[in-house]
């Protein structure tokens, strides 16, 4: 399944859980229904004469529905409004998880901060900060979060003591792929409708324990407490069995994924294997609203209502040969020097640069789209040779808060002496002597990295740069975007890293102009504005630029005709509000958008840091993370 169907599976399976919900809501209404009625009417006699009482009594459904629905509806929209505001941070500390430092000198912990680096800069997304559940032994892993640059990964303390760094990189793999497959936000929506059916059980209680303190009037209480609590534990109940529904496919498909990123298939089916000698639960009192979420079972459940295969299957699937009560070797804990170079890999091998990783390679628009979401072994090598040809002093820089600030200042800083000195004195003024001078040193190692580094260097500080307070990202996005205006123009890359840092801080629509109604006519507009851009940053004369253009509207997901807009008509607001309206399209639309912006691109048969940078930007906002490009010659 490639990355776009795997996007539409997740939203139609979205549907179908409103579905299951409204259908879990009506079965629980009729339920209440009934005992009203029987507590109302049916268990009196009637008067002489009269009728006898009827179970048809459509003012007391409507009377039901509104109230009992109406509450459920509420409770699981307030649950996923807290969930979409607070991310995956809020599920990791529900959970009791604690946020690991970038700039830990623990050796486990530091070795899971650069398996999750590599892994990161592999899949094309900025580095998601990092959760230890220290209480929980059993080996655990989840991926939280509204969106592909907005998770977090949290593992269990028996997950980083038990595992060896390879098996470590499978369970990462298999939460990375949750992550580019939409299965965070799927898991998130199923616990915020799940969350409104649990809150009778809990009112259920209350009334019971009104009744046990009440003389007069307790037997109604008594009776609508035992329905609360009955119909809570039955929506319970078809939670578990939605639950189980939704996530066990994906699971498979996981791991699968996990084996194709690594290239190591003894990775994830060694940690399958430890987790079928040592178990996966997950002991925290909150652990069955996130039972779907874990890489393994977090409770003990019957095979009915198990989130997850069993683990056998899952072994069997990546190793035919496993037998039952098969288990790897303990695994040695790392030696403290190991991972000191920050280069993610276990050897520490050296390496001098990354020249001659990857030579030139042809690649159509239609192959470009198609690497949106993957992870490939070239890329994870990629990675590996990235992160281990990073000067010490950036790689140490983008791990600690204070150095990451400088660093963003570092890569905006002009190459124009006299711009730059403008920009440290704005610096100064805001962040004071330290950081500026501290962003002037940064600037000789930024530029000898050369261009090819900027993004994956903002990827890695990122998660740093969350660590500050919320006053401090305010200033570090006010002093980005002096700046910016420096120069009295904004380049491609500075419009990009501005909307990446803005969206990794504040939230993918946090300051950004609401987007207008999107229409198929304002969403051709939409399309025009990204052609025009895309043509115009890396071709030079204008035959060019309309060739590009020509190219990509030709691709364009909807019929033309596009008209070329001049620069001086695309600035970054409207590309802000163009970008949103997009982000909502479906995804073979964007699957479309995605390859005609390609298209726009490789016409001239390279692409530039420059225009990578910026096909990057637009594919996060379209939630299609693209991994790293070698250097391409178009078909």
């Amino acid at each position: 399944m490639d990355f776009f169907a795997a996007q539409d599976h997740a939203r139609r399976t979205s549907r179908q859980l409103v579905g299951w919900f409204a259908a879990a809501v009506v079965a629980i209404v009729l339920v209440i229904y009934l005992a009203l009625a029987f507590a109302l009417g049916l268990g009196e006699s009637p008067p002489p004469g009269a009728p006898p009482p009827s179970l048809w009594q459509p003012d007391l459904l409507l009377a039901t529905a509104v109230v009992v629905g109406g509450f459920i509806l509420l409770g699981s929209l307030y649950k996923i409004i807290a969930l979409a505001s607070g991310g995956g941070a809020a599920v990791a500390e529900a959970l009791g998880g604690r946020l690991v430092a970038r700039d830990s000198h623990d050796p486990l912990e530091r070795r899971l901060i650069n398996v999750v680096d590599e892994m990161a800069i592999a899949a094309g997304l900025p580095a998601p900060p990092v959760y230890i559940l220290d209480a929980e032994q059993g080996i655990n892993a989840f991926a939280a979060g509204s969106g592909t640059t907005e998770g977090v990964v949290a593992v269990t303390r028996g997950t980083l003591e038990a595992l060896s760094r390879d098996e470590l990189q499978g369970v990462i793999a298999h939460e990375f792929s949750h992550i580019l497959n939409g299965d965070m936000r799927l898991n998130l929506r199923l616990m915020g409708v799940l969350h409104g059916i649990l809150l009778l059980t809990i009112i259920g209680r209350i009334l019971l324990r009104g009744a046990r303190g009440s003389d007069k009037g307790a037997a109604p209480l008594l009776l609508m407490g035992l329905v609360l609590v009955v119909v809570g534990y039955i929506g319970v109940l078809f939670g578990k069995l939605i639950k189980a529904a939704v996530s066990r496919q994906r699971e498979y498909l996981a791991d699968a994924a996990a084996v194709q990123f690594t290239r190591n298939p003894s990775g994830i089916a060694g940690a399958l294997k430890r987790i079928a000698g040592y178990g996966s639960e997950i002991r925290h009192p909150r652990a069955e609203e996130a039972s779907h979420m874990f890489f393994g079972s977090g409770l003990a459940l019957s095979r009915m209502f198990a989130t997850h295969p069993p683990i056998e299957d899952r072994i069997r699937r990546i190793d035919p040969a496993f037998e039952p009560g098969e288990m790897p070797p303990p695994a040695p804990l790392p030696e403290t020097t190991e991972y000191d170079d920050g280069s993610g890999m276990a050897d520490g091998t050296p390496v001098a640069g990354l020249a001659g990783l990857a030579g030139p390679q042809r690649l159509s628009a239609e192959g470009f789209a198609a690497t949106a979401g993957t992870v490939l072994p070239a890329h994870m090598d990629y990675a590996r040779h990235l992160l281990a040809a990073l000067p010490p002093a950036l790689h140490d820089a983008a791990h600690r808060p204070g150095d990451a600030q400088a660093l963003v200042f570092a890569l905006l800083l002009s190459a124009d002496a006299g711009i730059a000195h403008k920009q440290l004195d704005e610096v100064r003024a805001v962040q004071g002597p330290a950081l500026a001078d501290r962003s002037a040193a940064l600037r000789a190692a930024v530029v000898t990295a050369g261009a090819a580094l900027r993004l994956p260097l903002l990827d890695l500080a990122l998660p740093a740069l969350k660590e500050l307070s919320g006053e401090a990202h305010r200033a570090l996005l006010a002093t980005t975007d002096a700046l910016v205006r420096a120069d009295g123009r904004v380049s491609l890359f500075e419009y990009a890293l501005q909307r990446l840092l803005r969206v990794a801080l504040q939230g993918r629509r946090s300051g950004l102009r609401p987007a207008a109604l999107a229409t198929p006519g304002r969403l051709k507009d939409d399309c025009g504005v990204l052609f025009s851009l895309l043509a115009r940053a890396g071709h030079r004369t204008e035959f060019d630029v309309e060739a590009a253009f020509t190219r990509a509207a030709g691709l364009a997901p909807l019929d033309g005709p596009y008209p070329l807009l001049g620069a001086a008509d695309i600035g970054p607001a409207r590309i802000d509000a163009a970008l949103e309206r997009l982000a909502a399209s479906s995804p073979p639309f964007r699957k479309r958008l995605l390859e005609a912006c390609a298209a726009a691109v490789l016409h001239d048969g390279q692409v530039a840091p420059e225009e990578y940078e910026l096909l990057r930007t637009v594919g996060e906002a379209l939630d299609c993370p693209l991994p790293p490009l070698p250097p391409v010659s178009a078909d």
